[in-house]
């Protein structure tokens, strides 16, 4: 087993290669290699994601088709995270609606890929309906475009109080931004529907100057509130496990960050 834990992950932020669908590094990632890149390892489950495209209905239900499909034909190893175009309007809603009955265990926002502002009134309105359906909202949080996007991210839980928002990347370079959190706790209304996604940022700032910064970031943040992501395939899932393990978590910690915190928000079964 990788570094000094050895209890059981979930991933909460992977992105293995659909049927039909074009790789996006450079080799094929089917479902299967995930779990081949995992062998040894004590991982239970892992969240598979889509994201939708713009003005393409057809598209955007076969993705989330596909993913579903996935979470099927594993047996549930492979949890599905959904998507869909918040452009879309009252069709995005009503593809929220589809696949919470379909069995989509949470949905994949990406402002980047996706070209949106946070602060956009109808991402409030997609995350709304995903609250009421039950589905956490995964975001990507880092954004080199938007200076002020940390900002709306925080406007956004405030917005929707019963939304269960993960930051996916924890802003990245920008990770002291989360600090912000842990002011909002001494407030009485903060709900703490923020969770922190650390794939990508863990495996981009261990061993360097910024490690040990944002481990103490992370801690003031909360670490019932930290998930464990690979980023798989653009990180490798045994490289990301490192890269958390050495950022100095005690093991409590680390069987939160790897397990208990997603099995709590996902509702996946207990270790």
């Amino acid at each position: 087993m990788t570094g000094s834990y050895r209890g059981p992950i979930v991933d909460v932020h992977s992105h293995p290669m659909l049927p039909g669908e074009a790789p996006i590094v450079a080799l094929p990632h089917p479902s299967e290699e995930y779990w081949r890149k995992v062998e040894g390892m004590d991982f239970r489950f892992a969240g598979a994601l889509v994201i939708a495209p713009p003005a393409d209905l057809p598209r955007t239900r076969a993705l989330n088709d596909k993913v579903l499909a996935l979470a099927k034909e594993s047996a549930g190893r492979f949890f599905s995270m959904c998507s869909v175009h918040p452009a879309d309007g009252a069709e995005a809603l009503s593809e929220v609606d589809r696949v919470a009955t379909a069995g989509a265990r949470g949905l994949k926002l990406h402002p980047n890929t996706q070209k949106f502002d946070v602060a956009d009134p109808a991402i409030t309105a997609v995350v709304q309906r995903a609250a009421e359906r039950k589905l956490p909202v995964l975001f990507d949080a880092y954004s080199p475009f938007d200076a002020d996007q940390a900002g709306k991210f925080v406007l956004l839980a405030m917005q929707v109080p019963e939304a269960r928002i993960i930051l996916a990347h924890a802003h990245g370079n920008r990770f002291s931004d989360l600090l912000v959190y842990e002011i909002l706790t001494r407030y009485p209304w903060w709900k703490r529907n923020v969770w922190v996604d650390l794939s990508a940022t863990a495996s981009l700032l261990v061993g360097g100057p910024f490690a040990e910064q944002f481990a103490w970031v992370c801690r003031k943040v909360g670490t019932d509130r930290l998930l464990f992501g690979s980023d798989y395939p653009l990180d490798e899932p045994r490289t990301a496990v490192e890269a958390v393990v050495s950022l100095g978590f005690t093991e409590s910690e680390l069987g939160a960050i790897f397990y208990g915190n997603a099995a709590g928000l996902f509702g996946l079964p207990p270790p």
